[in-house]
């Protein structure tokens, strides 16, 4: 088993050990605490890369339940966002606690409140409140640390807006557990020797669908782009033609479900192929549809499920290349510098 795919089998184990320190360690009550004091008018979240996806979606989350949230890519606030984040709390999420953008961000911030997965990190010694997730080591390509990062994001939104989930992270863990075994090979096969892949969703899975495009790109090394299903209408739909392939993501219970469907079907009748990634079987099956579905209470826990498949899919492709998945050619797992 290569360190990727030990990596992806390591999830369910990062989602038990997150759940049971997380919740009762004090950081998110402290959370809730700040932004409680009335010191601050604004909740800005930030992060590159997986943790900008996640900070992305966060905001659109903590927006619908009527908080004052904005998503700011890091990498832009640093030249051409505010100069300072005056009357604000900041959530900067960032995995290594080490991101070159993050670390140039602090000086300017007044109160923020951090997801990381290390301790003694830069980012983790600045905040005034520190999320830790347990995801371990990890050395390729983003699978414990999304889905943990993802998982605190949830957490950090129930502690901010006072509304309980009540997420069962031990079921969760288990389908995890049970999704490592998902058969993968007829989406491989309608892959084949792709050169581009188009990925698609809305809502909180769009965390997924970004991730999802970067693991291709990054540690298969296919061109790939994520884009939300209503921009994807507007014009690129064009580009569908034999052979494209599409990968949507959506979920049963998800209000634009249906829209999804819908966009699958044009995919489809225009001669594209469809990966549908989502918590049930949703179209009757028919040629150049795959759809590999793990089970999934809520919309807000599909950014986790439905990347599971994405990453055995994106493993098995690479070593079938006679690539290493994961591996970093050109980068580094941590980004310290632009």
């Amino acid at each position: 088993m290569n360190a990727f795919l030990q990596e992806i089998y390591g999830q369910p184990a990062a989602l038990r050990d997150t759940a049971a320190f997380l919740p009762g360690s004090g950081a998110l009550e402290e959370a809730a605490r700040l932004w409680r004091t009335g010191r601050y008018t604004r909740i800005l979240l930030t992060g590159m890369g997986s943790s900008d996806f996640i900070a992305s979606a966060g905001a659109l989350m903590l927006s619908e339940a009527g908080l004052p949230a904005t998503f700011l890519n890091a990498g832009e606030w640093l030249h051409y966002g505010p100069a300072q984040a005056e009357n604000a709390l900041t959530v900067c999420i960032s995995q290594s606690g080490e991101s070159y953008e993050i670390v140039q961000l602090l000086p300017r911030l007044q109160t923020v409140v951090a997801i990381c997965n290390t301790p003694d990190s830069t980012l983790a010694r600045r905040a005034d409140c520190l999320l830790l997730t347990r995801a371990g080591k990890e050395e390729m390509t983003s699978t414990k640390t999304f889905i943990t990062s993802w998982q605190a994001m949830l957490l950090l939104c129930e502690a901010l807006t006072g509304r309980s989930a009540s997420y069962d992270w031990a079921a969760l863990a288990e389908t995890l557990q049970q999704g490592l075994q998902t058969d993968i090979r007829p989406a491989l096969a309608l892959v084949g020797d792709a050169p581009f892949l188009q990925l698609v969703g809305r809502g909180p899975v769009m965390a997924a669908v970004s991730q999802s495009a970067l693991m291709w790109m990054e540690a298969a090394h296919i061109p790939a782009s994520a884009m939300n299903g209503g921009n994807f209408r507007h014009g690129p739909l064009e580009m569908v033609r034999r052979g494209l392939t599409v990968l949507l993501f959506t979920h049963s219970r998800s209000r634009t479900h249906n829209q999804s469907l819908r966009l699958a079907q044009d995919v489809l009748q225009f001669g594209g192929k469809v990966i549908l990634l989502s918590d049930t079987p949703a179209l009757p099956p028919r040629e150049h549809l795959v759809q590999l579905c793990i089970p999934c209470p809520c919309e807000e826990l599909s950014p986790i499920t439905t990347v599971l498949p994405v990453q055995l899919l994106v493993n098995a492709w690479a070593e079938a290349q006679g690539l290493t998945p994961g591996d970093f050619s050109h980068g580094a797992k941590v980004t310290v510098s632009e």
